[in-house]
């Protein structure tokens, strides 16, 4: 039996995420924005008012989450992949409950994953599912192919922007090519860091001046992190800002960005099929995709 073969089937026996889990993807234009550690604060937040989180580092071959989180994994998602091991035995528990599934640190062979090896990922992490409320999948920056796979696998993609013309340039490619190409058709714009909310606003501004002409995506204010010494000293120290300074600026912005996802209802509309089970009709789609133009052959 092949993999479009396998997925059919599971489609059809209703095994395929039944929970309506939020997913989001954490990504960038480009790097040195402060994406993982807005993950890995997200995720504490979210886990400190109640929620069951899980962070998928999906920055796979760069492990960051786990130093963020101060954790230090004894398995990673290659060991998952390529040993056999169950994502129980991969999973490790971080600051507040929230729960990471490592990737590996320079494993080159998972910079490109393939098709089979995204099918077992997804396969893997079906029996899970009832644990979480809400799964963050810190991506990789930039419009790879990996990043296109986990951002289109999402309900919706938070992107992470700084105040420099490149970010901004770069923020604006990756609305273009994730919107065309990926299918994600809301963005979550957080502005990190910057100064205050005023200077927040202004940055949006220059950045849906141009979606609003060319794309059809939405892209949404989320919100921003000020600029904050505090966070710098939490990073150092291996320990969520949320965690170690929740007072600090920066934690109570992460907060109320926080506050914001939890009581969003714009993805409830897709819970029906939402999840992860959009992971599976992603893989499914394609799947049908390649048979289709391998019978034209």
């Amino acid at each position: 039996m092949d993999q479009a073969d396998s997925l059919r089937q599971l489609a059809a026996s209703g095994k395929i995420a039944k929970s309506p889990l939020k997913v989001y993807a954490v990504t960038s234009g480009k790097g040195g924005v402060g994406k993982t550690n807005i993950t890995a604060n997200l995720a504490t937040s979210l886990s400190r008012a109640g929620k069951r989180v899980l962070v998928i580092d999906a920055d796979l071959g760069l492990a960051n989450t786990e130093i963020v989180l101060g954790v230090k994994p004894r398995y990673h998602l290659g060991d998952m992949l390529g040993k056999g091991l169950s994502i129980e035995d991969v999973l490790v528990e971080g600051p507040a409950g929230v729960m990471l599934l490592p990737a590996g640190s320079g494993v080159q062979s998972l910079t490109h994953l393939t098709d089979e090896q995204k099918f077992s990922f997804v396969q893997t992490l079906d029996p899970i599912e009832d644990m979480f409320d809400v799964v963050l999948i810190d991506c990789g920056a930039g419009i790879g192919e990996n990043v296109l796979f986990f951002v289109g696998a999402s309900q919706e993609a938070i992107l992470v922007v700084s105040p420099e013309p490149t970010s901004l340039v770069d923020a604006y490619a990756t609305v273009k090519v994730l919107s065309q190409q990926a299918g994600v058709r809301t963005f979550n714009v957080i502005i990190n860091p910057i100064v205050d909310e005023l200077a927040a606003r202004g940055i949006f501004q220059k950045l849906t001046a141009v979606t609003a002409k060319f794309l059809e995506a939405r892209v949404r204010h989320l919100g921003y992190v000020p600029r904050d010494e505090n966070l710098h000293r939490a990073i150092m120290a291996q320990r969520p800002v949320c965690e170690m300074f929740p007072a600090s600026p920066s934690a109570r912005a992460i907060n109320a960005i926080a506050t914001k996802l939890a009581a969003d209802k714009s993805t409830e509309a897709q819970a029906i099929d939402g999840g992860l089970k959009l992971m599976w009709q992603r893989l499914f789609r394609d799947s049908q995709a390649a048979d289709a133009q391998a019978a034209r052959i």
